[in-house]
């Protein structure tokens, strides 16, 4: 064989082999924040999970609220005094 094949067989072994990897792997981000919240909504929020700007382009404090994921400004003082208080009981296992 030659090298032009062999380069072809590896590249769509490397592109089989990303394709394959399990949904765990994937990393959804919060492309922008909203920085207005309510007192009535952190009520409902069923759990939280932080998003930073290592795995992500922006920082953002996800809330999960139901089925939906709300993405909020972690710089937010009323989200900051709700997550400082509410830290060690709410925080999602897995980031979604």
């Amino acid at each position: 064989m030659d090298h032009k094949m062999i380069a072809l067989l590896i590249g769509v072994a490397l592109l089989c082999a990303a394709t394959a990897m399990p949904a765990s792997q994937v990393v959804s981000c919060c492309t922008s924040v909203s920085s207005r919240i309510s007192k009535g909504l952190l009520k409902f929020v069923n759990c939280f999970n932080t998003q930073n700007e290592y795995n992500c382009d922006i920082k953002a404090v996800i809330l999960h609220v139901g089925s939906r994921k709300l993405c909020t400004d972690p710089a937010n003082h009323l989200l900051k005094k709700w997550v400082r208080i509410n830290k060690s009981k709410r925080q999602c296992h897995a980031r979604s």
